[in-house]
């Protein structure tokens, strides 16, 4: 096996057995050899090519689904088997499974909307499950009928028509009722659909000021990059552990090896934003793709739609601020670091902390920024806080019908077409976040 190791994939494969997914039938030889090539064609694929992560995790679900192995296709397994984490890790707090699991859906959307229309079988991962499910083209699925209904749909069209004409030349009572039943079903019919059209109307009310927000991003159709910023972690060596786990005091005089690390790991508030941003894109049939800073380049953003997540720590939100009217900057002060949203119109005002994450912190604060760049044809949008609290409360504002409804009372006519910026402050009682709300707007 190429991708991870084959040591890995028999650990996995000898836990348990079950039939693909869930009991929809044992697959026959042929179709296992077309989901294998299909799985081929995928990960050969521009999407896949350049993650091996993700490449990883769609070969083992997929060919773990294929081997019966769906009962270990669960988060805790999977985390173990392709992360390397300890069997008993605390699932809640560890999102490494679900991350990749979305970034391998969103992936798996991109290409099946640019590529293999004519392919026998589709392979898809149901969100809230690791377990791939394939869908056959007609080419692919059995001629037999399954079930009554496929059966009917074989009858010859043309002795249906010949035998109602003649049972309403010879029964008279037969066409009254075929009348009835027919105005019956016309009845029904028309129930259903203004049934419908309520319904459809009340939702898009629900949703109207979400959709005014995120139309330029539906209207263009196009893929769109969320690219969330990365989370600075210390890792002491052992020797460094476990003289902190007996407070030996010599640490102070010879501190030992810490590895500094900014390209794994994410803080849960820029993890929760990305995902509940990237949801709500899905919803609307937008396809996206999550990354790290680091996997995006400039020639991306000129052929893409982009939605940066976080601040201080994503450069691509910095970059994307700098010069409008709010920004946000790190200040060195004589009391040490200060991190603050500056307006340039008032420069006396700006919102600051002096304690972000993991430090104790009482209030955070968010910018947002949405620039339609119509020159080179693409959307570009960034949410972020001075802390994680901060961009996870910016991603809630952005996906909440209420809270985007309270910036649109205020805004100018026309605001769904033009650039804008919002400032939300909030307080932060211990890890929650209470009473976000609008600082100031700027829309031009």
């Amino acid at each position: 096996m190429d991708s991870f190791s084959r040591t890995s994939w028999n650990r996995a494969h000898a836990m348990a057995t079950a039939s693909v997914h869930g009991k929809p039938g044992k697959l026959t030889s042929e179709q296992t050899a077309a989901v294998k090539n299909e799985l081929d064609a995928i990960l050969n694929s521009d999407y896949f090519s350049s993650t091996k992560r993700s490449s990883d995790f769609l070969e083992f679900v997929v060919k773990g689904a294929l081997a019966g192995d769906c009962e270990n296709l669960t988060e805790r397994s999977i985390g173990a088997v392709l992360f390397g984490r300890p069997i008993d890790y605390e699932t809640g707090t560890d999102a490494i499974v679900r991350v990749r699991a979305n970034d391998v859906r969103h992936r798996l959307a991109s290409f099946y909307s640019e590529h293999h229309p004519d392919s026998r079988v589709s392979i898809y991962l149901p969100p809230g499950s690791y377990i791939p499910e394939f869908h056959w083209s007609e080419s692919g699925e059995p001629k037999t009928p399954t079930n009554a209904r496929d059966a009917g749909a074989s009858l010859n069209l043309e002795t249906v028509e010949g035998s109602s004409a003649a049972i309403e030349i010879r029964n008279q009572t037969v066409r009254t009722k075929l009348t009835k039943s027919v105005l019956t079903a016309a009845v029904l019919l028309l129930s259903v659909v203004a049934g419908v059209i309520i319904f459809w109307r009340a939702t898009t009310h629900r949703d109207r000021t979400l959709r005014e927000f995120w139309q330029p991003l539906i209207r263009d159709h196009g893929r769109v990059i969320v690219c969330f910023g990365n989370a600075t972690s210390f890792w002491p060596s052992e020797s460094v552990r476990q003289a902190l786990e007996k407070g030996d005091r010599a640490l102070l005089e010879n501190p030992g090896r810490i590895t500094v690390t900014r390209d794994d790991t994410v803080t849960v508030g820029n993890l929760r934003a990305a995902v509940s941003i990237s949801n709500l894109l899905s919803g609307y049939g937008i396809a996206n793709e999550l990354r790290w800073p680091q996997e995006v380049q400039s020639e991306d953003l000129n052929r893409s739609n982009a939605i940066f997540i976080g601040g201080l720590n994503n450069p691509w939100s910095m970059s994307l601020n700098e010069g409008l009217r709010y920004s946000m900057k790190q200040v060195q002060t004589e009391n040490g670091p200060v991190w603050t949203i500056q307006d340039r119109r008032s420069p006396n005002q700006d919102w600051s902390i002096t304690a972000p994450y993991p430090e104790a912190s009482s209030v955070d604060y968010a910018l947002i920024t949405r620039v339609i760049d119509r020159e080179r044809g693409r959307v570009v949008i960034s949410v972020g806080g001075l802390g994680q609290f901060g961009t996870q409360a910016a991603g809630e504002f952005l996906t909440d019908e209420s809270a985007l409804s309270a910036f649109e009372r205020t805004a100018p006519s026309g605001w769904e077409h033009r650039n804008l910026q919002i400032v939300l402050g909030m307080r932060i009682d211990g890890r929650k976040i209470v009473s976000p709300r609008i600082l100031a707007t700027n829309v031009w």
